[in-house]
């Protein structure tokens, strides 16, 4: 689509894919802000710190999964590792990320986690359903080839995008995009209109999120499987794995007096 907006200087532009996850981030960053459970949770000082930490640790995480998912794309060059206008990001390691290192730093501001954790939940589907429609534009995450399903499909023209050019693809970014925002309706309303522990809208959210990125990437064609085992792909397996402890998570809370 238009990986590409606006020319900086030399190789560097201004990205669709970097605009989405930045007006993602700002709706995430401003509902979570003003909601009054966040006030009274985490001062607006210590906030915009996690904030920042939190950012830093997404893009770390994210990248890093994606150089690891990616490694042959930077054989030529491992220096451009470090070059994040090559390549992208990998959301699921942005979001492992930050649950990894953000309760260290509410732990040294003896912040309560699992409620601080159920807040960001509610708006992080927003987050990630606004990083998914700039993958759309970059042409990363694409589709499998749609065969006689070309009523439910895309056709990638440009050449700076990451996607097969000139093929029918199932637009699986446009799918995780569609499920994210509707994660977040979920979690908003089940936060909203029902009582609920703590600890359980996290878990409810990477539950959904990881479910739903489980079974969308059967449609995907970036699949990267391991050898002799071409049924589910890293990331599924990844998924999967965060599914099960996510479900037991609940389990658990949910009987836990």
């Amino acid at each position: 689509m238009y990986p590409k907006l606006l020319h900086i200087f030399g190789p560097v532009w201004i990205h669709s894919y970097g605009v989405m996850i930045a007006v993602g981030f700002l709706f995430f960053s401003y509902f979570l802000y003003k909601n009054p459970k966040r006030i009274k949770l985490i001062s607006n000082e210590n906030f915009l710190n996690l904030l920042f930490i939190g950012l830093s640790a997404g893009i770390i995480g994210g990248r890093l999964i994606f150089v690891l998912y990616e490694l042959d794309l930077f054989k030529d060059n491992y220096l451009q590792i470090f070059y994040p206008w090559i390549g992208g990001f990998g959301i699921m390691g942005s979001v492992l990320g930050i649950l990894l290192i953000l309760p260290i730093y509410l732990k040294i501001k003896k912040v309560k986690i699992l409620p601080l954790f159920d807040l960001v939940a509610i708006y992080a589907g927003l987050l990630e359903g606004f990083g998914r429609i700039g993958c759309f534009f970059a042409g990363c995450c694409y589709g499998a080839h749609a065969g006689l399903h070309k009523f439910c499909s895309v056709t990638f023209t440009n050449p700076d995008g990451l996607a097969p050019l000139n093929i029918a693809l199932y637009p699986t970014q446009l799918f995780s995009s569609f499920f994210s925002f509707l994660v977040f309706l979920i979690i908003y309303f089940r936060a909203k209109y029902f009582s609920h522990k703590n600890g359980e809208l996290i878990f409810s959210f990477l539950f959904l999120s990881s479910l739903s990125r489980f079974c969308i990437d059967f449609f995907r064609g970036d699949r990267d499987f391991i050898s002799g085992f071409d049924l589910i792909s890293y990331y599924q397996i990844v998924a999967l794995v965060i599914v099960i402890l996510s479900f037991v998570a609940l389990i658990y809370i949910r009987k836990k007096k």
